[in-house]
Order: C-alpha cells, then sequence, then structure tokens
C-alpha cells in the first residue's frame, strides 16, 4: 500500500470509531440488556474480593441478595458461573480504574470504551484479512461497509462478551492466512493460546479452537505443532473447569446443565437469517440480509474464500446448538459481521467488475432497506413516488447491461455504493435505540 491507500484507511477507522462513540452512552438505553452489567459486576468481584460475583435469574444458586441501582433490578448471586470471566476482567478492570469500584457506580459511560476499542480492533484484522485473501478495493469496501452500517456499529459499543471474540477470532484468522505455509512451534503455541482465552471468553469461543482445527488440519499441518496446538487449547479451557471446581463444582455443574437445558430448535436458523436486532430491537438493515447472501454466494469458490465460510458455518451451527428460539439477543450475532462486512464487499467488487446481474441483489436489499428508513420514515411515501424510486434504482443498471454499456455500468454500481454508504452515516449518526 502507498501512503494515500494508508490514509484512506486511516479516514475509515477514524470514521468508525467516531459514529462508535456519537451517543454511546445514550444509545442502546441503559437495560436494554442488562448483561452489560453482569460482565462489569463479575471483573469487579474477582478483581477486588476475589470471589466471582455477579446478577443471574437461575435458581440454582443458594447465595443470593437483592440489588436496585437507578431503578434496575439485580438479583446478584455468588458464586456466579454463568459466563466465563474474561470480558469481566476488561470491563470491570476499567471501572477499578476510574475509581468505580462498587456495582452501584458502574457506568455505561466508562464500560462501553472496551468494545468500542474491541470493535477498532476488530476493523484493523477485518481490513487486512480482505486486503491478503482479495485486494485492497475489496478490503476498503469491507472496511467502509463495517465502520457505517447502523446494526454492525451499534452493537459494536455494547459491553458484551462477543465483541472479544470477534478480534480474537479476526486474529488468529489473519495469523492463519500469514503463516499458513510455514507454521512453527511458536504460532502453534500461539494459536493454542487465543483458542483457549476465546473459550474463557464465552463458550461460544470454541469456534475459534474448531475454525483453526480444521484450517490448520486441513492445512496440511506437522503432528507434533498440531499436537501441541490442540494441548495447549486444552489446558486454557481445562483451567476453566479447574476455576469452577476451585469455588464450587456442584454449582458449576448445575448452571452448566441449566444453560443447556434452552429451548432450541430449527426455528433458530429462521430467527438468525430472518431477524436482524440491535441488542433487544428489531432492526430491517438491508446489509445483513445482503451479508448472509454474499456469504453463502461465496461457497462457490470454497478454496478462494474458506477463512470467511469456515468460521461463519461453524459459529452458525454453535448458535443452533445452543442458542433459544426465542427473544431477541442480537448480540449473539456480532462476530459474524465483520464476516458480513467482507463476503459483501467482495461479492460487489467482483461482480461489478464481472457485469453481473448480482448488482440487482444488492439494490433489493439495501436498496429498498435505505428507502425505507431514509425516505419513507421522514417523509412518508406513495405508490407513485415508490414506483418512481424503483425505475430510478434498477432502470439506469438494467439499461446500461441490456445495451452492454459497460463504463455506464461500472459508473452507475460505484454511484449506488458511495450514496448507500453515506446513507449508512445519516442512519447510525443519528440512530435512536426504541424504548
Amino acid at each position: 500500500m502507498n501512503r494515500v491507500q494508508i490514509f484512506i484507511v486511516i479516514i475509515i477507522l477514524v470514521l468508525g470509531l467516531i459514529l462508535r462513540l456519537h451517543n454511546y452512552e445514550k444509545y442502546p438505553q441503559r437495560g436494554a440488556t442488562s448483561d452489560e452489567y453482569t460482565y462489569a459486576f463479575l471483573g469487579i468481584s474477582l478483581l477486588k474480593d476475589h470471589v466471582p460475583i455477579s446478577w443471574s435469574a437461575f435458581p440454582a444458586y443458594k447465595n443470593l441478595r437483592h440489588l436496585t441501582i437507578k431503578k434496575l433490578y439485580f438479583p446478584i448471586v455468588w458464586p456466579y458461573f454463568d459466563h466465563p470471566p474474561l470480558s469481566g476482567f476488561l470491563t470491570g478492570g476499567l471501572s477499578l480504574l476510574v475509581g468505580h469500584d462498587s456495582f452501584e457506580k458502574v457506568d455505561l459511560k466508562v464500560i462501553r470504551l472496551i468494545p468500542i476499542v474491541l470493535s477498532t480492533f476488530s476493523s484493523v484484522f477485518l481490513f487486512l484479512i480482505a486486503f491478503r485473501l482479495y485486494n485492497y478495493k475489496t478490503a476498503v469496501w469491507a472496511l467502509l461497509i463495517y465502520s457505517t452500517v447502523a446494526i454492525f456499529v451499534i452493537n459494536g459499543r455494547v459491553a458484551l462478551s462477543e465483541n472479544l471474540l470477534t478480534p480474537l477470532l479476526l486474529l488468529s484468522l489473519y495469523l492463519f492466512s500469514l503463516l499458513e505455509k510455514k507454521i512453527s512451534y511458536m504460532m502453534a503455541i500461539i494459536f493454542g493460546i487465543l483458542s483457549g482465552l476465546s473459550f474463557w471468553t464465552k463458550e461460544a469461543g470454541i469456534v475459534v479452537f474448531l475454525t483453526l482445527f480444521y484450517l490448520l488440519k486441513s492445512g496440511g499441518l506437522k503432528i507434533k505443532p498440531f499436537i501441541v496446538f490442540v494441548v495447549i487449547t486444552f489446558l486454557i479451557v481445562g483451567s476453566y473447569f479447574l476455576y469452577g471446581a476451585y469455588y464450587d463444582w456442584d454449582l458449576f455443574l448445575k448452571i452448566w446443565s441449566a444453560q443447556s437445558g434452552r429451548e432450541i430448535g430449527p426455528q433458530t436458523l429462521h430467527m438468525l437469517f430472518s431477524n436482524p436486532i440491535i441488542v433487544n430491537k428489531p432492526y430491517m438493515d438491508g446489509w445483513y440480509f445482503f451479508g448472509f447472501l454474499s456469504i453463502f454466494y461465496s461457497l462457490i469458490d470454497f478454496k478462494k474464500n474458506k477463512l470467511i465460510i469456515v468460521p461463519v458455518l461453524l459459529y452458525i451451527l454453535l448458535l443452533i446448538f445452543s442458542l433459544t428460539r426465542h427473544g431477541e439477543m442480537g448480540w449473539y450475532v456480532i462476530p459474524l459481521f465483520p464476516f458480513m462486512a467482507i463476503a459483501s464487499a467482495r461479492m460487489l467488487v467482483k461482480n461489478i467488475e464481472n457485469k453481473s446481474w448480482y448488482i440487482f441483489t444488492f439494490l433489493l436489499f439495501v436498496g429498498l432497506a435505505e428507502t425505507k428508513f431514509l425516505y419513507e420514515d421522514v417523509f412518508g411515501l406513495t405508490p407513485v413516488q415508490f414506483r418512481i424510486i424503483l425505475v430510478l434504482l434498477f432502470g439506469p443498471l438494467f439499461i446500461s447491461l441490456l445495451f452492454n454499456k459497460q463504463r455506464l455500468f461500472g459508473a452507475l454500481s460505484y454511484l449506488w455504493f458511495y450514496i448507500f454508504i453515506l446513507g449508512n452515516i445519516i442512519l447510525t449518526y443519528n440512530y435512536i435505540h426504541p424504548s
């Protein structure tokens, strides 16, 4: 990359940071999910009192005290085992650092800085992966998408473990892409550490191990460094069970049993694909649907796109395996967002270059969604106006393909992409989370 290209990347990263920081303490509102407090409470109690304490609704806990903070009720329990504590060390550690040394003092304005920083790291790794796999244009477009789409940006500012798992997963993939043909014992150890720490972030973090397991095994890694990777991972994952045994093994098993009893089923797949959610509120963002479509389109060239496809498919299977099929919990999908952005950018760049009709799916999903949010929700929309918008969206591109006007097709495709990115910026900057 030359200096101008690096400068463009920095500008986009700054733009993404500005959008994540804008009104970050207000939206989503306090209480949209009380899970944000879960990790801060857990981290503060472990760092300060060396006992895992947080809030939980599971009845298996015997130690219980009632706590209400500014009209939010928390059933405080201990020793707490609903979630692994790694995310809590970050949010709780920052709270203690600024003098918020009790549960009552925990402030979203402080703890949300952690996921915002982590999302910025995710942006960097996303760009590096896309640049390494494809090219500069694809990487920049992926970064633009990830940095401006409302559902990506707003979910990227909540203090939940998925926002730590995401950069760990992306870092693992980037390191693999760099060293695929020459993985040493040291890199095998690093992969094992990243896999183990991902599990300490949340149980679904096992996706990092499963992804690397497949990539390393299918890549022909020699047996000894492969065993080192597996052993290191198992040792770190096993230490989490020692953590449970140290505080209360019977309770630890009861909580695991209670979590495994969630109501799961095939409807979860429908919920994931059809119901984009910002924390706890549906938000019909066309980029979400287009992202999933582009990921599955990428299956056509699996070998080229395996670093995108493998973690996505594994993570989706883990969600179906463990996620309840009811409720609005948009944060579970956060680790998929970078892959949606990369796949979307890849498919757009590739199909614009090939003068493909795939661009019409982009206009359908993203164009119509932004028509709703930017026009209909503000000005209203009559049938005549809607038909005029449809003609403007699809007509010129259809004519350019019909008469093989390649330059016109490319210019119109680029124009719509950058118009929609501008629309993302407006929507995200002005986003207000429904109460």
